[in-house]
Formats: C-alpha cells, sequence, structure tokens
C-alpha cells in the first residue's frame, strides 16, 4: 500500500486502515479540531489510563472500533469538504480534550504545564525571551559538551542573542548517541517524547528508535539551527578557575593537536551528561586476558565475532541490548549475571512505527501534539511513580517497600516467570530479590529471555573471582575460557565533572568540596561556584517517566531566567545562596528515601560512595517543571556589574 498520498486524496479504505493503527486518545482528541466541539468524547470511548496496565489506553476493542469509526466518518466529511482552514477551538474545548485523553481529571495547578507540553501551535513556551537590549555585548557563555543538553542550551542562547563557543572532546555532535554504538543501541524512552518540544520529529522510524536514527535527529537540529559556526569540536576543557576580580570564567582548553590555550566566558554550562565514562569493574586479572576485550560503550567495531566463544559481563541496559543482537551470530555466549533486573513489559520496544500511524502523524492536522501529549500523560504525569513509595513500618522488605510496590511485583515477576516457561531455574536466576524501581528496570518486548533460553547461550550467575589469561574463573573454581570478553558494566555516572578540574571563589575546589558527594541546588547551580550552570547534574535523573529532554529543557529554562535577571538587574554574577542549597538537598535527600531505589537494602549505580541517592530526582514531574519556572531573586547572592 503507497502511503505517500494526503489527507485531500487518501482513499476511504485506506483511510480506514490508517486508523486501525491509531491511538485512540490521541484520535480522539485530534477530532475537536475537525468538529470545533466535543460532543465526540463521549463516556463509552472513555480512555482510562491505569499505569503499568497491559492496554495503555484502558479501551475495550470494541470501544476502539467504536471510536475509530466516529472518527472516519468526521475525517471524511473533513476529506470531501477539501481540507478547508480549521477554526482554532476554545481553550474550554481543549481543556475538556486534555482531561479526556487519560480519563483523569488534570488539577488546575498542572494546566499550564499541559497547555505547555501540548504546544499545539508551537508556541515554544519554555523559551525565555530576553531583550536584546538587555545582553551586554561582550557577554560570553562557554557550553561544554554537545550532546542532547549541550545543543538545546546553543539554541536557547542563540535565539536570545547572547554569545557562545560550544566545545565538545568528539569530533562531532551528538554526544551519547555519538559515542555508543554498540550492536542494538536505542533509546528506552517513547521516540515521541525524547525529543525537543520545539523540534518535533513525525518521522521517527520506530517507536524506540536506534542510536543512528537518534543522531541523525540531533545532527540535523544542530544544521536546522546553524550551531556549528560557534562550535569547537575534538577540543576538551581542562579546567575552569573563577577569576572574583573580574567576575568571569578562565577556561583552559586543550585543541585536537594537544595545545593548550586559554579563553573567558561570563558564564559556563556544563552539559557533559551522566554517561559517559565507562565503567570497569575492580575484578583481579582484567589485563591479563589474551584475547580481545573492550567496554560496550567503546565498542569495537572491527573485531567479527561470528564463531567466536564471547563472554559479557554484565546485564544492565546496555548488555540487555546488543546481548541478543550479537547472539545471532556468536558461537557461543556466556553472559555473567551479578544482579537480575526487573523486565518492564514493552511490547512494541522492537517495532518499527506501523506506517499508517507515520501517515497520521504526518497528514491529519494535530495529531502529532495529541500523540505526544497522551504519551506525556499515560507516562510522566499519570505514571508508575506511586508504585514506588515507601511506606513506613513495610513488613515487605527486601522484596518490596509498600503495598503498591508488592503489587507491582507480583505483577513483574509473574511476567519474568510467564517468559521463562518451563525452566523454572532461569526464572529464578532472573527474579531480583530487591523491590521493583530499587533499580533501573529494563524494557522488554520478551527477547531477553528468549536469547538466554537459546542453546548457544549460558547464564552464569556465580560470582567472578578473576580473568585469566584464557578467560574468566568464577569463584566455584571454574574456568570459563573464551576468545572476546565484552564489558557491559555501565558508567561512572556518580563521578559528575570528573575530567575537569573546576576551581570557584577562593579557589574553591569542586570536587574536594563534593568529596564524592556531589550535590547542586535545584541540579543546577552550586554555591561558591557563581555563574556556573549544570545541565543533567546530581538528582535530575529519571526511573520510570518521560524522558531527559523534559528534563533538560525545564533545566535550561531556569538558566536562561537566571541569565535574563542577571542582565535586567546589571550583575556581574549570581551565586546560590548556601541556606538554599543545604534546605533544598536535605528536602530531596529525605524524599529519596521514600523511594525504591532509596531503600537501605538497595545497592545501585543510584547511590554514590556515601550511599547517598546522588542521580535521581524522587518528585513528581511537575514538581520538576514547578521549580524549574524560573529563578528568585532571594535564591542568590549577587555582584553588580
Amino acid at each position: 500500500m503507497d502511503w505517500n498520498v494526503d489527507l485531500n486524496k487518501i482513499s476511504d479504505a485506506q483511510l480506514q486502515a490508517a486508523l486501525a493503527v491509531a491511538n485512540i486518545p490521541a484520535l480522539m482528541t485530534t477530532m475537536t479540531h475537525l468538529t470545533n466541539d466535543c460532543s465526540h468524547l463521549r463516556g463509552d470511548i472513555q480512555p482510562l489510563v491505569i499505569p503499568l496496565a497491559e492496554e495503555e489506553d484502558g479501551l475495550t476493542e470494541a470501544a476502539r472500533q467504536t471510536a475509530r469509526l466516529l472518527a472516519f466518518h468526521i475525517l471524511r466529511a473533513y476529506r470531501d469538504r477539501g481540507c478547508p482552514e480549521l477554526v482554532t477551538p476554545s481553550d474550554a474545548i481543549i481543556e475538556q480534550a486534555m482531561h479526556y485523553t487519560t480519563g483523569h481529571t488534570i488539577p488546575d495547578e498542572q494546566l499550564p504545564l499541559m497547555r505547555e507540553e501540548l504546544n499545539l501551535f508551537g508556541e515554544d513556551r519554555r523559551r525565555v525571551h530576553i531583550p536584546a537590549t538587555s545582553v551586554p555585548d561582550s557577554y560570553r557563555v562557554l557550553i561544554i559538551g554537545a550532546g542532547m543538553s549541550g545543543i538545546l542550551a546553543a539554541i536557547r542562547l542563540q535565539e536570545a542573542g547572547i554569545d557562545y563557543l560550544i566545545v565538545d572532546k568528539n569530533p562531532a555532535f551528538g554526544g551519547t548517541w555519538y559515542e555508543n554504538t554498540y550492536p542494538g543501541c536505542q533509546v528506552d524512552s517513547a521516540n515521541h517524547l525524547y525529543n525537543y518540544l520545539f523540534a518535533p520529529n513525525p518521522e521517527w522510524p520506530a517507536h524506540f528508535s536506534s542510536q543512528a536514527s537518534l543522531l541523525q535527529y540531533f545532527q540535523n537540529v544542530v544544521r536546522t539551527f546553524g550551531l556549528s559556526a560557534q562550535a569547537r569540536l575534538a577540543t576538551r576543557v581542562d579546567s575552569l578557575a573563577y577569576d572574583e576580580q573580574c567576575h568571569d570564567w578562565k577556561a583552559t582548553l586543550v585543541g585536537n593537536d594537544g595545545l593548550e590555550h586559554e579563553e573567558q566566558f561570563n558564564s559556563v554550562i556544563s552539559a557533559v551528561g551522566q554517561l559517559n565514562t565507562p565503567a570497569m569493574p575492580d575484578i583481579p586479572g582484567i589485563d591479563s586476558f589474551q584475547g580481545t576485550s573492550f567496554h560496550s560503550a567503546r565498542w569495537e567495531h572491527q573485531h567479527d565475532l561470528t564463531g567466536k566463544h564471547v563472554a559479557v559481563i554484565g546485564t544492565g541496559c546496555s548488555a540487555t541490548q546488543f546481548i541478543p543482537e550479537i547472539a545471532e551470530s556468536t558461537g557461543e555466549l556466556l553472559v555473567f549475571q551479578r544482579t537480575p533486573n526487573w523486565l518492564l513489559p514493552m511490547e512494541n520496544y522492537h517495532e518499527p512505527m506501523e506506517p499508517g500511524l507515520l501517515w497520521c502523524l504526518r497528514n491529519i492536522p494535530f495529531y502529532d501534539r495529541w500523540y505526544r501529549f497522551f504519551l506525556f500523560r499515560a507516562r510522566a504525569m499519570d505514571g508508575p511513580l506511586p508504585f514506588l513509595y515507601s511506606e513506613p513500618g513495610w513488613a515487605g522488605e527486601p522484596q518490596s517497600v509498600g503495598s503498591a510496590n508488592a503489587m507491582l511485583r507480583e505483577g513483574m515477576e509473574a511476567y519474568i516467570r510467564e517468559q521463562a516457561g518451563d525452566d523454572t531455574a532461569l526464572a529464578d536466576a532472573l527474579v531480583p530479590d530487591y523491590p521493583p524501581g530499587g533499580k533501573r528496570p529494563i524494557l522488554d518486548d520478551g527477547t531477553w529471555i528468549s536469547t538466554l533460553k537459546r542453546d548457544d547461550v549460558t547464564l552464569v550467575t556465580e560470582g567472578i573471582e578473576a580473568v585469566t589469561p584464557e578467560g574468566i574463573r568464577t569463584n566455584d573454581g571454574t574456568v570459563h575460557a573464551c576468545d572476546v570478553i565484552i564489558y557491559g558494566t555501565g558508567f561512572n555516572a556518580h563521578d559528575f565533572l570528573s575530567t575537569l578540574d573546576v576551581k570557584g571563589k577562593e579557589g574553591c575546589d569542586l570536587h574536594q568540596r563534593w568529596n564524592g558527594d556531589a550535590r547542586a541546588y535545584k541540579s543546577v547551580t552550586i554555591p561558591e561556584f557563581p555563574n556556573l550552570y549544570l545541565l543533567y547534574g546530581p538528582n535530575s535523573n529519571i526511573v520510570v517517566g518521560a524522558s531527559i529532554v523534559f528534563f533538560s529543557e525545564c533545566e535550561m529554562r531556569y538558566i536562561m531566567g537566571c541569565l535574563k535577571m542577571q542582565f535586567e538587574q546589571g550583575l556581574a554574577s549570581l551565586e546560590v545562596r548556601p541556606e538554599h542549597f543545604q534546605q533544598y538537598n536535605q528536602w530531596v535527600d529525605e524524599l529519596n528515601l521514600q523511594r525504591a531505589w532509596g531503600s537501605q537494602s538497595v545497592s545501585s549505580w543510584y547511590k554514590n560512595a556515601t550511599g547517598r541517592v546522588s542521580q535521581n530526582w524522587p518528585g513528581t514531574h511537575f514538581q520538576w517543571w514547578e521549580q524549574t519556572r524560573g529563578p528568585s531573586a532571594d535564591e542568590f547572592l549577587v555582584t553588580k556589574a
């Protein structure tokens, strides 16, 4: 079937085929634009989103068929009228449609966020408008990192007419999507949420697209906004030092030629990310192995694994993506598991976008906006976070942290056992002994366990004693010979800004101040380090929800608000007050202890060496949005220019 057809020329049969795969909540809310009323948002086709339920929209198949038929008649009539210009629905109609999407009434205080996220007419309400006349001519910002957050920072500064330089150690834009090229690398957030709100992409080829598709998207955005002219790639920043007399930062940059030079900047935005420094396990004998070995984050594609005996250490998010891919060609595959992971069922995890759904996204007016809006509400605002709350005095630890968490555990364990089938030993090895949400869950469509059940794949749960010249020796004395060892052991995520030497006021060393326990105010600013801002800083990670892009967009709005305040008030510097910093971090710590990942029985990369959860945001998406809407003058110590 040829899907290169416009709405005004599509046949009835093809229109029905497209609607057969459309998301019903998005489809029905889109119809409000074609009818300019809400009469079709009826109770018999009312979605009801229940977090983690098998059917995401909560509708019966009969209700879906009713909705599709209703939408077909509306769209056919619109087509037959020649697709005339649409009348903008009233705010009341739009608001009723927003409530309809998940069956849950949106609280009044959350409506501004919902309108912002819906972004019906491309308003880009997360953009901070700074009068060009208020920006000092010589003001210059350094952005460190050219991945998702760094690209965002450059766009926002450019829109405001603020001079900037974006620097990255890699020779191209893309960040983690440039660096991670292992087989099967893909996003684990719904793709229509994993893009900038102001740069939607109706052409995503899959529901959870590949590394190549993501890299292409971000590099296309770079070209669209013309960011390359103010980029210096294949360049690293070695050090930052704050000059209290000049109120600026001295940055030591090292180019690809190895030569150092110093430049001055009024402000610095760190967008270096958390998942960019591979973590190697502390196993004796790693260097003694005589075969090929590498970390999955630095995949060595020159090695042909066909027919080889390959050992993989680790079963986290990266490993569960590349292991099924390489299992198709390896001769024998040994998978060494220290800790099993909870699997979060996601039926379309490896599925391409259906041609009919792509047609809807491209051709039905406003459908793409409402589709993204449904995903945001279902997975972020009405998502599974309440299932991860701890209950005081709960007797079910360490398996669960509360009644809702115990119910979640029951369902997730049933999924694992169903996938394992008759192999009860495999099921027992794959069911975690910690609560759901204690560690990052793995999205799964059945691929993971079916891979482990292959005859040429062996799961090894015995602890590793050492790496030997021949392979891997486990604690029971068995030497597992292999040709290749792949370390799928994650990243040193809690070592924030580890590649930078940062000196603030009076020479305060950032890493000595943190002492292995990185903290920031709203994940963005740090006392004694004026005009230094962090994107994807401490406690800004999400375990469940929308995507990290939303978090970065909110953080960048806060940073732009700080710059706007600095310009309008004629300030040389802004520095968060220590008392605000301390109170905020105390609140974050207390809230993290009330989440599954904060349980004392859980050990994970979410926690740093002190045992504190330094990675995760424990609140709701609304709380994050609310706290980053803009700065308040009383949050900061200021210095006049």
